[in-house]
This record gives C-alpha cells, structure tokens and sequence, in this order.
C-alpha cells in the first residue's frame, strides 16, 4: 500500500483530519491514520498544530491539541538526541498553549477540545517541570484576564490566587481543576522519590499550594453546581493517592488535604454527590486510613447515626441492593476494618452500636450473592475480627472487659451466619445462573470459614449451639434448615479435637436422624442427605470413641449405599469406621459380608464405592485372631473379586451381556470388560491394604529376619495362588492396558511392608518370578521395575545368600529390559526406573552388583546411564546423575567388592568425566545443571585421576563451546579442582554454562 503525500497546507491537514471521520474502507482509513501520524512528527507539525487549533470544528480541533501533545513527547528539550526546543520556544508554546485554553473556553469548544488541550499542558509540563512551577496559578490568572499578558516570571509576586479565582466563571474553574487534577495523576506515574525526577517533583510541590487553594474555592462554590462539586472532589481523590505514593510535607500540603475531605464526608448525605462522595471514602476506609484522623472517623460516624445514616441502613438490610446501597454497606465494613482495635477495646456506647450494625449486615433479607451483595463482605469482615480477637485474647494474660461483649456480637453473626447458609428451594436455586450457584457454595465455606474461628473464641459451646439446632430442625422437619445446621455443625469438625464435644454430638446421633434418613421414598430432598451423611463422615472420631453407636451408623452408611450421590461419602466412611474400630468390629465379619453379598447381588454399588467398601471389610478380617477363621472369611471376600475377573473374560466375547449396572450405563461398549477387570484388581488391591497389619502395632525390631516370611500353610498358600491367578489371568487377557498394570504394581507392592506372614505377603521367589517374565511389548514395564525397587527395600530382612540370588534375577531383567529399548528416549518412564533400580541395588547391596554372574548385566548398565546423561529426557538424565554420583561414592566392608569398585571407577571415569563436561559445556538444559554438579564434585573429591579425566574431555575436539578460548577451560578447570567438591562449584558450573553458550563472562578473576 502507497503512502500518501504529506499535506502541505492546513486546509489539507483539516480535510484529512475530517476523512477520518467519513465512512470508509479500513484501508483508508489506516492509510490517513498513517499519513496523519507522519505529519505530526514532521517538521512542519508545529503549524500545522496550530491552524488546525484555529478552526471552527472541534474534531479538528481535539486533532492540533493532540499533535501538540507527540511534538512534546518527541522534541522534549535542549540535549534530546531526537529533537529539542529551546528556551524561549518553550516559553512561546506554553503561552500559545493558555492561550488556546483560554480561547476555547469563550468560543464554546466542546468539554473534549479543553480537556486535551489541558492534556498537551500538562505533557508540557512533564518536559519542562521548571518553566511550570506556577502552571495552575498562570492558568488561572490568564482565564480571569484573557485580554492580559501577564510574564510568567511575574506571576507569583504581582497576582494572589485567590483573588483570581473570584473573577472566573463555572466553566473556568472546571477547568482549572481539571488542569489541577491532571498535573498530579501524571506526574505521580513517574518515579518521584528519585534524584532523576527531582525538578519535577519540586515543581509539583510548588503547585500543590496553588491547588488547594483552587479545591478550597471550588467546595466553598460548589453547592452551586454538582458538576463542579463532582470535579473537585476527582481532583482531591488524585491530590490523596499522589501523596501516598510520594513523600509530601505534612504541614504544607497533607493537612489541607486532610481538611479538605471533611467537605467530601460531609456530601455523603446528598443523592447527586454520594455515589462520587463515597467510592473515595470507601477507598480513603480500605487503602489509605492513615490519612485519616480521628475527627474524620468521629464526622462519620456521626454521619451513620443520623437520620440520613438511618434510613440508608434500613433500606440495605430490607434488600435494597443497588450500587448506591451496597457502597453504603461497604462503607460501614471498610471503617469497621479500619477501627478493628479501637471496636474491640473501647467497650463504649458507640463502639458496641456500631459493632450491633455491622453484625446486622450478616442478616439483609435475601439469599447471599443471588439477592444479598452485602453478605459474603460482611461475614468476611467478621473471620477477620474473629482472627483479631483470638490474637488479642490470648495475648493477653489478664481477662479482659471486652471479651464478654464482643464473644456475644461473635455469637450472633453465627446464629445469622447459619441462616443464610440456608438452601432456596430447588427450583429458585436452579432458575440462578451459574455463577451465582458457585458463589453462593463459596459463600457458604465463607461461613464454615467463619465459624471455625468462632470456635476458638467460644469453645465448645459452638458445638452444643447447633447441636440444639440440628435437634430443633428434626423436630419441625424443616429439612432446609436440618441441612444449614448439619452444615454448620459439620465445619466445626476440623475444631473439636477430643471428646470435649461427645455430649451434644451424642445427642444428634441417638435422635431421630438415623431413622430419618433411611426413610424410603423422596421426602427428604437428596442434598439434605447429602449434608447429613457427611456430618456423619467427618464425626467419624466420634463413633471410635462411642463403639455403642457403631451398629447404628453401620447399617444407616450400608442402607444408603445405593444411592449415587450418597455411595461415595458413604463408602468413605465405612471404610475409615472399620480401619479404626477393626478390633470393636471384627465378631461381626460374617453381617460385613452378608451385607456385602446382598450390594453385589442387586448390582446396587458403583466401582469407586465397592473399592472402598470391600477394604473397609478387610480391616475387619485382618482384627480375627484365629488365623484359619480370617482366612475363610478372606476366601469369602476374595470370592467378589472373582466373580468380577470371571465377569471381565466374558465380557470381552459376548459385551451384550453387561447388566444394567450404573457404572457400565456411562462406559463404552468396547471398554466394558476392560472397566469390570479393573475393578476386581482395585478392589484386591484395596482387600491388600486392608490387610496390613495396623501401624500402631509394636514391631519387634530384634525378631529373627527369617520368621518375616515363614514356612506357608496349605490354606494360605491356596489363597495366595487364587489371588495370584486373578493377576495372572486379567494380565493375559488384557496385555494393552497401562492401567492393569498399574493396578497389579499397587496389588504387589500391599505385602512388602509387611514383617509377618499374610496372605499378600507373597514368597520373594513369586515375586521375582512374576516380574522377571514381564518384558516387551508389556505396556508401562517401568512400573514393574518401579515395584521391583520397593520389593528390594522388603528383602532387607531376608537371609542374605537368597537375598544376593534374587537380587541378581531382577538385576539380569532390568539390564535385559534395558538391551531391548532402542533408545532411552523411547520409554522415559522405564529409563528412569531402571536408573533407579540400579542406583538403589548398587548403595543397598553392592555385592550383588559386582559378583561375577553379574558382568554382562552390569556392562549393559553401565553404557545406558553414560547414555542417558547425554540424553534429552530430564527425568533420566536425573536418576543417572544420582547414580553416578552414587557409584563414585560406594564403599563396602568386603574388600574383594571395593577393589572391584574402584577398578570400574578407573576404567569408566574417563566416559564419565566426557558425559559430564559435555553436559556442562552447554548440551544440557539450564534445569539440569545442579543434578550433573553431584557427581562432578564427587568425582574430583574423591578420585585422584579426575583432573587428568576432566582435563581430557574439555580440550577434546568434540566439547560443544567452540566459543571457549584455551585459556577458558583452564581456568574452569582450575576452579573446579581447587574447589574440591564444595557447594561453589554450582556457580562456577551455572557460569561456564553461559559461556559456553554464548555469554561473556570472565575466568580469569
């Protein structure tokens, strides 16, 4: 696209101004923004500035003001490389620029022609901060006299501006405040408080005087005209946040300041000032109080208890929520938050009034965010002098007078809090949009939030007070309030520690409620349900304590597990009541699963909640203390998940005969077996971890490490092999599927941290031989290798000759497993573990690592943690630095195995010290650095030969900083040898990093 010639008379600059404003082709009309921005920088954008500023059109007006505004900005002063003006040219501006205002104020110009052409004067300004330290007092001076030539020199001695600002009219002195107004929001966006800006900030001081005496007169004149009244009080508000961004003198400039608010205070009381009024009182309250002193506080609280105070109140808390309204409430909060201290110690009459007034803002009609926009505010205020309370209360040792006062006004915002918790009926919550559903449920941990601050200021009598409402709601069948109390009372949960709270608790829990909620039918509304089952859920401390209540929160957790939306927190606390009470529990193993049995018959149990259900009867199995009576009992569980393995088979060549279960409904017919084959696995895994034995078990540390895995009973060995032959055959049937393994890994991993015999405390030669027939293509073999490295922390207690055997079975695996990986970029996850693996075999039980069967399998190991250090995947790369790091440390007790050690450190250091520096010298990522430090340090801590390795690798023709001069690398060198592996060698590491890549940085210092 061409570019247009540049006007060259104003009558074109005009035209083109005007075709801005035309209908026409976004291409022409970027063409002539284009054009028009060329001639603003063009020499000749001075004139042209000016002619368009004589002409009758405001929009060709506004467009000179604005090129006088990109000359400033691009001929600043004398120096500026781009361009300068020199003294007397920026005298002439600046009074070409007053003349201009002046001018347009009596030809009528629009309000945007002055306020641009402020604009421009205030860029002026900004540049010459010394031309401009009477600039509103010159303004003034030349509006009240436009026929007048006053020299700016003379200004300050010969007129006072209070005698000026008399003469002006209402539109002048709009003008002079929003000149006022403007000089201090721009120069407050520059860095002030430095010397660079020090002329500026001096010229503004100056200014400031000028100013207040412009504010003082325009409130004193203002009454007049809201307009003018609403423009000083904008004005003031940037005068404030200019002084609490930069340093101002007190005396001269904040006390007027100061004084000068009380008038905007005082306008709170007008409808056409208070929206205006109070956004800058609200701020003032929020985000400056320090400004404000105590006979400000005092004129407003004395505002909110007149009538006027009165009336806005009551319009609030009747449901008036418009903006006006809300502004008033945020007012009330800002000024409590302001005088928190003073509130809370001053036990006065004002001080509790006002205290009763922001409690009720907690109890506007209407249901919090939908209706009520005072609430969530307001109870958030209350969390937060709740906080101030506890802190203040157990700072001090002595009781305090105010404690009992404002305990009470505590107590009250929760009786309000509990109501507005409170559900709206389904349908006037469903007509909500979203997000006010969400803001509502955010509202409502608002107040769980704020009661479990209440509960450290008033104890456990929080607990009894809706403990009492819980019974009070039963009793009225007021299902909307039963589930605001079960709410409220479920949020102090976290709160009660010990059973200082059984009392009220086993009142909730002996009522009616248990009844009521096995109720058949739909009269109670599934969220109060919901909320009551998780009461129960989170009071499950409760019902360890009280074993007499077990049975009957048992068989109401059982009753509700058909039901979706209560299976899940049910499950949960099945599963967490039999973990505790297993001992309490376990005479009733036999109703466990004969509850059990008639869920699974019915196909009433989704997936999730039978995982946790059929652990939760494990924990019960595992308190039997016959052994034969626990292992029939696990027979019978372990019958479940057979059942399930045999349904998967099926499923896969007739998925047509999927029964109508909940869980198969939202599964792809192709998925359905693969869905029933995992949930047989995570329910054995779940029967697995049920199994352990309790960790608050003693353990005999000095018992014999061959009584960890015992000779097996036929029974025993029959139900490992049952469990095993579940594994086995899902395996087989689905060899694709990452989650099976993964399932299996967790299946495995349930018996290692066992110290006696059980039932998933398989023999170590199963263990081994399982995961050493798992290869390629198996999918995630990385998390065979991963149960392998825990199931080698479980050997530690076994006999030391099988142990080396079996170690040496999974160390030939891995390094198979490793032969067969074209690159280790292609299974990252199996890398990494394998690394590991090898790195936890090499520190635990290094004879195995060095026996001779191991030679081949060690040499395979070896190349591929050289390879992987030079690698790109970070997870790798990582666990083969730990593991040379590892290997350059090693030691052993048994000489043989040390010499064995220290000659493959001779041999592999070389290819080591190359890894690494090639790493170092700028082929690993920034990230990796510190991982590939560790056995750098090792290394020349403790190997006499790794100057000579390292040495070797930096002056070798393939290093990647070919940048690097010679002398470079030797002074690397140097530092790192003579640093001995102490934590600098990070840095001199991160350096060398960046110059190799390219950076500057010198060795030699």
């Amino acid at each position: 696209m061409e570019e247009l010639p540049l006007p060259s008379t104003s009558q074109e600059a005009e035209a083109l101004v005007l075709a801005l404003y035309e209908p026409s082709a976004p291409r022409n009309l970027k063409q002539i923004q284009e054009t028009l921005s060329r001639l603003q920088r063009s020499p000749s954008g001075w004139w042209i500035a000016r002619d368009l500023l004589s002409s009758g059109d405001d929009k060709v007006k506004f467009y000179g003001a604005l090129t006088v505004t990109v000359k400033l900005n691009t001929e600043r002063h004398v120096g500026d490389p781009v361009g300068s003006l020199s003294q007397d040219d920026s005298l002439e501006l600046l009074h070409n620029l007053t003349q201009w205002i002046v001018r347009s104020l009596k030809d009528g110009s629009g309000i945007i022609v002055i306020r641009k052409l402020i604009s421009a004067l205030v860029t002026f300004f900004l540049h010459f901060p010394n031309q401009g330290r009477l600039l509103i007092r010159h303004l003034c001076v030349s509006l009240s006299s436009p026929q007048a030539q006053y020299p700016l020199c003379s200004i300050g001695t010969s007129v006072g501006i209070d005698a000026v600002l008399r003469k002006l009219e209402l539109q002048q002195l709009r003008a002079a405040l929003w000149l006022t107004g403007t000089l201090v929001e721009e120069a407050g966006k520059t860095d002030l408080n430095t010397s660079k800006h020090s002329e500026l900030y001096e010229a503004t001081l100056v200014n400031a005087h000028d100013a207040v005496s412009v504010m003082s007169y325009c409130f004193a004149s203002g009454l007049e005209s809201h307009d003018l009244y609403i423009d000083c009080i904008k004005c003031l508000q940037s005068w404030i946040w200019f002084s609490q961004r930069v340093s101002l003198p007190s005396r001269e400039v904040i006390k007027p300041l100061r004084t000068l608010t009380e008038r905007v205070f005082e306008s709170l009381g007008s409808s056409d000032l208070f929206e205006i009024a109070g956004e800058l009182v609200y701020d003032l309250l929020s985000n400056y109080p320090s400004f404000l002193v105590d006979s400000h506080y005092q004129l407003l609280f004395s505002l909110l208890n007149s009538q006027w105070g009165h009336e806005r109140y009551q319009g609030l808390i009747n449901g008036d929520f418009e903006f006006e309204s809300v502004l008033f409430g945020q007012i009330i909060l800002s000024l409590g938050e302001a005088r928190a201290q003073e509130l809370l110690e001053e036990v006065s009459e004002q001080s509790q009034w006002f205290l009763s007034k922001l409690c009720g803002l907690t109890a506007a009609r209407g249901y919090p965010v939908a209706d009520d926009r005072i609430f969530v505010p307001a109870i958030e205020f209350w969390s937060t002098f709740t906080e101030t309370i506890i802190d203040k209360k157990f700072s001090d040792e002595a009781v305090q007078p105010w404690i009992a006062p404002a305990t009470s006004h505590v107590l009250q915002v929760a009786s309000n809090a509990w109501r507005k918790a409170s559900f709206p009926p389904m349908e006037v919550f469903l007509s909500w949009d979203s997000s006010d559903r969400m803001a509502f449920g955010d509202a409502r941990k608002d107040v769980a939030d704020f009661l479990q601050s209440t509960y450290a200021v008033t104890g456990p009598q929080l607990v009894s007070t809706f403990a009492d409402l819980v019974l009070q709601q039963l009793a009225l069948e007021d299902w909307w309030g039963l589930e605001a109390a079960a709410f409220c009372l479920r949020s102090l949960a976290d709160c009660v520690a010990d059973d200082t709270c059984d009392g009220p608790l086993k009142l909730v829990f002996s009522s009616s409620l248990f009844d009521i909620l096995q109720r058949p039918g739909g009269a109670l509304p599934p969220r109060v349900r919901q909320t009551c089952l998780s009461l129960i859920e989170r009071y499950s401390d409760y019902f360890e304590r009280e074993t007499a209540s077990l049975p009957a929160v048992l068989n109401l957790l059982f009753s509700v597990l058909p039901d979706a939306a209560l299976a899940c927190p049910a499950a949960r606390s099945i599963q967490r009541l039999c973990y505790s009470s297993r001992r309490i529990l376990a005479s009733e193993a036999n109703a466990f699963l004969g509850q059990y049995n008639s869920l699974c018959a019915q196909s009433q149990v989704d997936c999730l909640a039978s995982e946790k259900v059929i652990g939760g009867i494990a924990c019960v199995l595992q308190a039997i203390a016959d052994d034969r009576t626990r292992l029939e009992h696990l027979e019978v569980l372990l019958k479940f998940v057979q059942h399930d393995a045999a349904k998967s088979l099926l499923l896969i060549e007739h998925p047509e005969l999927a029964d109508s279960h909940k869980c198969l409904l939202s599964t792809d017919t192709l998925e359905i077996s693969e869905h029933v084959a995992l949930k047989a696995l995570r329910c054995l895994a779940s029967i697995g971890k049920g199994m352990r034995s309790p960790v608050e078990i003693p353990v005999d540390l000095d018992t014999e490490a061959s009584l960890a895995y015992p000779d097996q009973t036929i029974f025993l060995t029959q139900i490992q092999a049952d469990i095993l032959g579940v594994v086995q055959q899902i395996q087989e049937h689905f060899p694709r599927s990452g989650e099976v393994v993964d399932c299996i890994c967790d299946i495995l991993r349930t018996g290692f941290s066992e110290r006696e015999t059980g039932p998933f405390v398989f023999p170590p030669e199963k263990v081994v031989g399982y995961l050493t027939r798992q290869n390629h293509p198996c999918p995630r073999l990385g998390l065979f290798v991963s149960a392998a490295c825990s199931f080698m922390s479980a050997l530690s207690n076994f006999p030391g000759a099988e142990r080396v055997n079996l170690c040496g079975d999974l160390l030939c695996w891995v390094a198979n497993l490793l032969q067969l990986l074209p690159e280790p970029e292609t299974d990252p996850e199996l890398a990494q573990n394998c690394i590991d693996f090898t790195n936890r075999l090499l520190v635990k039980y290094p004879a195995v690592f060095f026996r001779g069967e191991s030679t081949t399998s060690v040499e395979i190991l070896f190349v591929f943690a050289l390879r992987v250090l030079e690698g790109r995947e970070p997870l790798p790369k990582a666990a083969a630095a730990e593991f040379w790091a590892s290997f350059v440390l090693i030691s052993s007790n048994d000489p043989s195995v040390q010499a064995l050690a220290e000659e493959a450190l001779t041999q592999l250091g070389p290819s080591l010290a190359f890894s690494l520096i090639r790493g170092i010298g700028g082929n690993a990522a920034r990230s990796e650095l510190d991982k590939l430090c560790e056995p750098l340090k090792k290394l020349v801590s403790r190997h006499a030969k790794a100057q000579v390795w390292l040495s070797s690798a930096l002056f070798d023709q393939s290093f990647p900083g070919y940048q690097l001069s010679q002398a470079d690398k030797s002074v690397f060198l140097k530092k790192v040898i003579s640093l001995r592996g102490s934590r600098a060698t990070n840095q001199v590491v991160r350096d060398f990093w960046l110059a190799s890549r390219g950076s500057k940085f010198a060795y030699t210092s």
